[in-house]
């Protein structure tokens, strides 16, 4: 059985995992830079389409967390008081399978798969 990390952990991951899109963007338009440089230096097409594709990445993976973090506000801002686990209840035991639960209520959507698939990874 898995045991879910306690609450003390949450800030501590949640820092780690923005310093690590803060590298990685970082790193995405170092390479950016890099790839211009080659391509005003030896002025060849190729390099400069690597240039722009770099920073392409870095501003999508900016984009895609910005979008991860507001969904994730607006599918914790939709939970009931029904919903939240009281303060000394256990929490559940999680099954590896399908995920279900009571049916929707009309105009009721559900949060997006991925996000809720990425929570249970991240242990969020």
């Amino acid at each position: 059985m898995r045991r879910s990390p306690g609450r003390a952990g949450h800030p501590l991951r949640v820092a780690g995992l923005v310093l690590l899109a803060l590298v990685l963007v970082g790193v995405m338009l170092r390479l950016s830079l890099w790839q211009w440089d080659r391509a005003q230096a030896q002025h060849r097409l190729l390099n400069y389409t690597y240039a722009v594709e770099w920073l392409l990445f870095a501003v999508l993976t900016v984009a895609g967390l910005a979008r991860l973090v507001s969904e994730g506000r607006t599918v914790e801002g939709r939970r009931t008081d029904a919903d939240r686990p009281e303060a000394g209840a256990e929490p559940l035991p999680r099954s590896e399978g399908v995920l279900v639960g009571p049916p929707l209520r009309p105009g009721e959507e559900l949060p997006e798969v991925t996000w809720v698939r990425l929570r249970r990874r991240l242990g969020l």
